[in-house]
């Protein structure tokens, strides 16, 4: 026995001399286990500075301390005496006394026990939790250091494409170009000519890519206001000799200057085959959002589904790739434009088509079968192989 705990005389017994007895000793007495020092005590100020894997095998040894210890009933105590003769009225006035106090003690210790079991529960739930947390944070820091990785190496290609594009701009006069294989300025007007009636009675209508200004003329020539924006510093110079209103701009940059809701239509013709997807689906969201609405937007492009148009879209080496029609109606409808419609345009000439043949007055009904029946496959080859070269999507906000 504890040197710190009092001994029972064996002379008779004696009940509240036991009982005080009993109370000290409970005073006296040692704890089941050895508790962690109290958070600000000196110890652990001294050591609450931990590693992670440190911290963390404490953790663990804690969390097995809990579950093992949070019932406090003591079931190993037993009531015995060595004593030979008087042992037995010890043991049984023990067991009296015992008895008694259980009475006071038992509910609290097993009030205690319920809430060290509930405490318990929830810190392993907690624990189990943070685990899971702690997965899910490695997990995404890696995910994140992943993209880091690619959009650095994206950057460090596009900064890479930038420069040599440049450098190709540099090196090739776009405005010659344009002028070799677009086409003459006539022609470009005639061709542009139909789009006017979308745009009448605006005032500001806003030509993206406006190039060589075509447009811009067609709507001066009839009293609409216009302003055009392009990248290409000849382009801009050769509109600013006409009188034409035109920025030298990137046109997002422009946009995203621009109020919303400032313009009464946007015309943009020939230029979506030369951005990239990202570009593309910036470009349309702004474009609608400087619109107002109940006006109409244009976007006129190659068409890719005639193999003519697909041959020679890479005669232009800035063209990047052809958008197909029901992909940019898609998108135009994707950003909030409404009753958005398709337009094929410069159709080949005949003399460069397949010929269709006539038949005979007399022929016979097998034979006017066999002559229709190739006629349609020179139509449906001529669509496929010649078909219209441009298309345009219309979209109104």
């Amino acid at each position: 026995m504890d040197d710190n705990t009092r001994k029972i005389r064996n002379n008779g017994i004696n009940v509240p001399e036991i009982m005080a007895t009993i109370r000290e000793n409970i005073r006296c007495g040692k704890p089941a286990g050895e508790l962690l020092p109290y958070p600000d005590s000196p110890i652990s100020r001294s050591s609450n500075v931990q590693t992670g894997s440190d911290n963390n095998e404490a953790s663990q040894r804690d969390l097995g301390y809990i579950n093992s210890n949070w019932d406090i009933h003591n079931t190993r105590y037993s009531i015995r005496s060595h004593r030979p003769f008087i042992g037995k009225i010890l043991v049984k006035g023990r067991q009296l006394v015992h008895g008694e106090v259980r009475r006071y003690v038992d509910p609290t210790i097993s009030w205690q026990t319920e809430f060290n079991a509930s405490t318990v529960r929830i810190i392993n739930q907690i624990s189990q939790r943070c685990a899971a947390l702690d997965q899910r944070q490695q997990e995404l820091e890696a995910w994140v250091a992943a993209r880091v990785v690619e959009d650095q190496i994206q950057k460090e290609l596009t900064q890479k494409s930038a420069l040599l594009a440049s450098t190709a701009k540099d090196t090739l006069n776009y405005f010659l170009f344009e002028e070799q294989f677009r086409g003459s300025r006539e022609d470009i007007t005639q061709r542009q000519l139909a789009f006017l009636p979308y745009f009448e009675k605006c005032s500001r209508i806003l030509d993206i890519g406006c190039g060589r200004g075509e447009f811009l003329e067609i709507l001066k020539d009839h009293a609409i206001g216009g302003i055009g924006v392009d990248n290409d510093p000849d382009m801009v110079a050769f509109c600013h000799s006409r009188q034409l209103e035109v920025e030298h701009s990137d046109a997002i940059v422009y946009l995203e200057k621009l109020e919303d809701q400032s313009l009464d239509g946007i015309f943009i013709d020939q230029v979506v085959e030369h951005l990239e997807f990202d570009y593309l689906i910036r470009l349309l969201v702004l474009c609608h959002q400087k619109m107002k609405s109940g006006y109409y937007i244009v976007i006129e492009t190659v068409n890719p589904l005639s193999f003519i148009s697909f041959v020679n879209f890479y005669i232009d080496m800035t063209h990047k790739r052809p958008v197909h029609p029901e992909t940019l109606q898609y998108l135009l409808s994707s950003v909030g434009f409404r009753f958005c419609e398709k337009k094929f345009s410069s159709a080949v000439p005949e003399e460069s088509r397949l010929k269709t043949i006539e038949g005979a007055a007399d022929m016979n009904e097998n034979e006017r079968k066999i002559v229709d029946m190739y006629n349609h496959n020179v139509e449906m080859l001529n669509t496929v192989l010649f078909g219209a070269q441009d298309y345009a999507v219309i979209g109104k906000k």
